[in-house]
């Protein structure tokens, strides 16, 4: 039984078969590998079909068969692979041959799967962020009403040709359907696959929004930094603010003025403002100039009086 199973494979990928139930899977890589994966579904009509089954499968295989069916099947592949090769113009290779077997059991009856795997080394022609798959297909392929072929694509690609087009798509698994029968031209079937373009332009504006209110904070903390340093050093204390800081403080200054009555110790207008000594120094001598506030000596400290226009 095994040995027709594997021979009905070969036939499944290299020339026509009518009679099998197939399911053929090519995991794509992103690094242009793909995994193969071909399961042969074995109808077993009878209790007895099924009990033979099972047992095969519990007992296991006898190694020395099972290293001869290994054989044959790397052989059969290596021979597609030379014509892939031949016709695609690139270098190939085939590694880690396994078979398994299962059992499922659907509403239609149960079957026992025979499965076939291997890896495909530069299964995939890869150029920047793109994907062309098809060459390998020196033959193309003819599926019958019960083959079935599934591509599953690499999560982040998009699909930007395919020939022919798919029966069914479901997330990244494309799907071909024999349930009509249908054959492939040589090269096919052919797809391109590009990374998926994801829409940046709100985030885009995000980062430069999140980055200009950083350096306007950075800049805002080395005027206030400069500001103080400029007064401990004797700089001229009416230059070195910028006037627009000046303005916005003196107006905090009016404001906790009118709110205390209209005067104040200068100790208490800075605590209430958060501002350092010498920066209310600055300011108070500003609009003592402009006439805005008296100072009054009393005791070690001032009161500062809002004028009244």
């Amino acid at each position: 039984m095994k040995r027709v199973v594997l021979f009905f494979l070969f036939l499944l990928l290299v020339i026509h078969s009518a009679s099998a139930q197939s399911l053929i899977i090519i995991d794509v890589q992103e690094n242009g590998n793909a995994i193969w994966t071909m399961e042969e579904y074995l109808p077993l009509a009878s209790q007895v079909e099924i009990d033979e089954w099972e047992e095969f499968i519990q007992n296991g295989q006898d190694t020395a068969q099972y290293q001869n069916d290994i054989e044959e099947f790397r052989i059969k592949i290596d021979w597609f692979l030379s014509s892939a090769e031949e016709y695609s113009n690139r270098p190939m290779d085939a590694k880690n041959f396994k078979i398994s077997y299962d059992t499922a059991k659907t509403l239609s009856g149960t079957f026992g799967i025979v499965r076939f795997s291997f890896e495909w080394m530069n299964f995939s022609r890869t150029e920047s962020d793109r994907f062309f798959i098809g060459d390998v297909f020196s033959e193309g392929m003819i599926l019958s009403s019960d083959n079935v072929l599934i591509i599953n694509i690499p999560i982040g690609y998009e699909v930007e040709s395919v020939s022919p087009d798919f029966d069914e798509r479901d997330g990244n698994r494309l799907i071909w359907d024999g349930t009509l029968a249908r054959s492939f031209d040589k090269g096919e079937p052919a797809l391109v696959l590009s990374r998926e373009k994801t829409d940046t332009g709100i985030w885009g504006l995000v980062l430069v929004l999140v980055i200009l209110a950083a350096a306007a904070s950075v800049l805002l903390f080395k005027r206030k930094k400069s500001s103080i340093s400029s007064t401990e050093n004797n700089v001229d204390p009416i230059l070195s603010p910028t006037a627009t800081e000046v303005l916005e403080d003196e107006e905090m200054i009016e404001q906790i003025l009118i709110r205390s009555g209209g005067q104040m110790y200068q100790s208490e207008i800075v605590k209430l403002s958060g501002l350092s000594k010498s920066k209310i120094s600055i300011v108070l001598s500003k609009m003592k100039e402009d006439g805005k506030i008296i100072k009054i000596k009393k005791g070690k400290g001032n009161i500062i009086r809002l004028v009244n226009e």
